[in-house]
């Protein structure tokens, strides 16, 4: 019995380590992790030939050779992507390399979904470049389920490749429309990628290559910007200029830049590591310097044993030479300044390209890239995207148009409507009144201009449908698969005349189109201290990412004080404790904020909206001021009136005192002189100012910033704006009388006390008149 024992047990330890193996994409219900393909093992050096003179002397040390990185593109650029609702869909490109294209390759997708998901009636699709990939079942509600297929040939080409993913859900027991908000599939964006077979995949050969950096397993893009000459004050500029370079040809929506005298190696997917400095300089970091680099202007890409495979190395014999090496890189992905731009590049995140709108436009949903959709369920969503400039101004009176070609059955019941969101805020709703189905054809909705901002600006139509059926909710009925509502690419929008003048300050304006430093006829003044690599980190981050919203470089001048700006548009990066106090007080921020801010009362978070929700009942009705404060809501609720549109002369602001958990501020105030714009961006160390710049530059916390001054809270993210009571306009168009007109009628829409006042005055006028021509026309008794 005992020797049977030691038998199993033998056989037992000579299998285990075949089972052992990890599968890649193991279906069971625990979730397995990403196996990284090992590393192929070097060639053997071939020994030295025995007859061959001298043999018997030592052979020189061979430079080793960086690891090839795992040839893998996430395919995400996002920090989280969840499809939400009973339809979702999500639609951006990747750039892939021409080895990347040509190579054999697999598509992997992980994701978790809701436990309410009917897995029978809801299904998750991709497809690349219009051809489905996957098309399965939602059923992974216990743990994260992994598939991989096989990418066809030729299906992917060099440059952008588009991908869809939408997903259709239904829920098991419910059929409410409150119901179809707990519907929810999260794509798992450190598990959806796609893997090629051949290893020169992973590789850069060429300098635009870089376009293919992609992101990381979660939804960043790092490039490491390593200057060895860093401490010269020349090298500033060149590294702002470059990195502005990187980020447009890039042009990813979460991307950020760490600048140091010696990087890390590049060996994820997502980062590039990026050398820059005079070739005499290289030698500190690089074990062999290009002799490209010794002989004039060069942009090149190496492999070093240090930095890794596929370095980027800008260099030349002096500075000047590694300027005009910028200058070979930017001069692919600038444009001049003063040109019109007819669209955003947004692919990378959203396709297809956001339409710049500069004046009366009309799109159909189709050029949008809405395609004609039909829909069996309770709550269906989609939406499209525009852009307006940075001198849009009809917030307060202009409307847009939505020509809405749409259809819905006989099942659909009164009481059902279609809602349009501007910015995630309600804009328009349309109510379904009458029953037995109707043929929608060109249907106008009005919708307000309130909620839009220079910049990309996404509009939503969500239909929301009530029917007998649901009512009864028979068992299956969730599952019913006969259309009841169908959205059209024949729908419009029609975007009217707007006013078109520039406001300082505008923060808005400075993250959708990089306002006023994009049209700057000179170069921009950059104060920052240059002798820290996070200062200098967090300033290339933030140039890079209102360069990419401006859609050409930004020039800076790294060289000037801050009390020699003068009349020039500036920029001030530093930690609290480093801005002059002139500065301070010119933009908004008190004084004493480099001495408290940062401070902590307490370690835990406290439940904003609970206390706030706590005072409010406290303080409902107690006094005349809790009346005031309640009339005050309701007017802003039901007429979008506020105490300050009743003013005809806007009171003080008082100074801005960043505290508590705040991580980074941005405020924006006209220069002394009243002649330009300063932008102050600041925290409470630097250490904090870099962090929060990369929070900051992230896409959904950049088209956030608003108002005069913005924070973002350094725990959760949190983005809050102060509008701005004061501003001045600035003429950005020439002359003309209807231009005028619009910014009046906003104005004065903006302005209801002045409004009034003028018809008071106008109607005094007008008596006045009337008494007096009637009394030199009319009858005398």
């Amino acid at each position: 019995m005992r020797r049977r024992l030691a038998s199993i047990a033998l056989l037992a330890l000579a299998v285990s380590p075949a089972m052992a193996q990890t599968s890649p994409f193991d279906m069971s219900k625990e979730a397995p992790a990403i196996v990284t393909p090992a590393p192929q093992p070097a060639a053997p050096v071939a020994p030295p030939d025995a007859s061959a003179p001298g043999s018997t002397a030592p052979m020189a040390a061979a430079t080793p050779q960086p690891a090839v990185p795992s040839a893998r593109r996430y395919v995400v650029p996002f920090a989280e992507l969840v499809f939400s609702g009973e339809y979702s869909r999500r639609s951006w490109s990747i750039f892939l390399t021409p080895e990347q294209a040509a190579s054999k390759a697999d598509f992997h997708l992980g994701y978790q979904n809701a436990v309410v998901v009917a897995p029978e009636a809801s299904r998750l699709k991709v497809s690349v470049n219009g051809s489905d990939l996957v098309d399965a079942p939602i059923a992974s509600s216990d743990n994260p389920s992994d598939m991989s297929v096989a990418i066809p040939a030729k299906l992917l080409h060099a440059g952008l490749n588009d991908i869809t993913m939408s997903a259709v859900q239904r829920h098991r027991t419910d059929c409410t429309v409150e119901s179809t908000y707990e519907l929810w599939t999260q794509i798992d964006t450190s598990r959806t990628f796609i893997s090629f077979d051949d290893p020169e995949a992973g590789r850069w050969k060429r300098v635009e290559d870089l376009r293919a950096i992609g992101v990381d397993d979660a939804g960043a893009t790092t490039f490491n910007l390593i200057v060895p000459s860093m401490s010269q004050t020349v090298s500033t500029a060149p590294a702002v200029r470059l990195g502005e370079a990187m980020a447009l040809m890039a042009n990813m929506p979460n991307q950020a830049f760490a600048v140091s005298e010696a990087g890390p190696a590049a060996t994820k997917p997502g980062v590039a590591n990026i050398v820059l400095g005079p070739a005499a300089d290289l030698s500190k970091v690089l074990a062999a310097v290009p002799a490209s680099a010794e002989a004039g202007p060069s942009a090149t890409l190496i492999d070093d044993p240090t930095l890794g495979p596929s370095t980027l190395v800008v260099s030349g014999p002096s500075w000047q030479a590694v300027d005009l090496a910028i200058d070979d890189i930017a001069k692919q992905v600038d444009r001049p300044r003063g040109s019109l731009r007819t669209s955003l590049a947004t692919r990378t995140w959203r396709t297809p390209d956001v339409p710049m709108l500069l004046g009366p436009r009309r799109l159909t949903f189709s050029e949008l890239g809405v395609s004609t959709l039909e829909f069996a369920g309770r709550r269906v969503r989609t939406d499209f995207a525009v852009g307006v400039p940075s001198d849009f101004y009809a917030e307060s009176y202009g409307q847009a148009t939505i020509l809405l070609d749409a259809a819905y059955s006989q099942q659909v019941l009164p009481g059902s409507h279609i809602d349009v969101y501007v910015n995630d805020s309600i804009a328009a709703t349309v109510p379904i009144t009458t029953s037995g189905g109707e043929i929608l054809r060109h249907l106008p909705i009005k919708v307000t201009m309130r909620h839009f901002r220079p910049g990309d600006n996404t509009i939503a139509i969500e239909a929301v449908l009530m029917t007998g059926v649901d009512a009864i909710c028979a068992p299956g009925a969730t599952a019913e698969g006969a259309q009841r509502f169908a959205v059209f690419d024949s729908s419009e929008f029609v975007m009217p005349a707007f006013a078109r003048v520039a406001r300082i300050p505008n923060l808005a304006g400075t993250s959708g189109t990089g306002y006023p430093y994009s049209i700057a006829e000179y170069a921009t003044p950059l104060i920052m201290d240059r002798t820290q690599p996070e200062t200098v980190s967090a300033g290339v981050t933030l140039l890079a990412r209102m360069s990419v919203a401006a859609g050409r470089l930004i020039p800076v001048d790294t060289l000037s004080a801050a009390t020699a700006v003068n009349d020039r548009n500036a920029l001030f990066i530093s930690a609290i404790s480093q801005v002059p106090a002139a500065v301070l007080a010119q933009v908004g921020v008190a004084s004493d904020a480099g001495s408290t801010w940062g401070e902590r009362v307490s370690s835990i978070h406290p439940d904003t909206d609970a206390t706030f929700n706590q005072w409010r009942e406290k303080l409902r009705g107690s006094g005349w001021r809790g009346q005031v404060s309640s009339f005050e809501d309701w007017m802003s609720r039901t007429f979008n009136i506020s105490m300050n549109s009743l003013r005809i002369f806007p009171g003080p602001e008082a100074p801005f005192a960043p505290q508590g958990s705040v991580g980074i501020v941005v405020a924006q105030q006209e220069s002394p002189t009243g002649e330009a714009t300063w932008t102050l961006v600041t925290a409470p160390s630097v250490n904090a100012l870099q962090d929060g710049v990369r929070s900051l530059s992230g896409q959904s916390a950049w088209r956030k910033m608003t108002g005069h001054i913005t924070s973002v809270d350094a725990g959760d993210d949190k983005v809050v704006s102060m509008p701005a009571t004061r501003f001045d306009f600035v003429e950005t168009q020439p002359f003309s009388l209807s231009n005028y007109r619009l910014i009046i009628a906003n104005w004065l829409s903006a302005n209801a006390l002045s409004y009034a006042v003028v018809l008071i005055v106008l109607s005094i006028l007008l008596g006045f008149a009337t008494s007096v021509l009637l009394g030199s026309l009319g009858r005398r008794r």
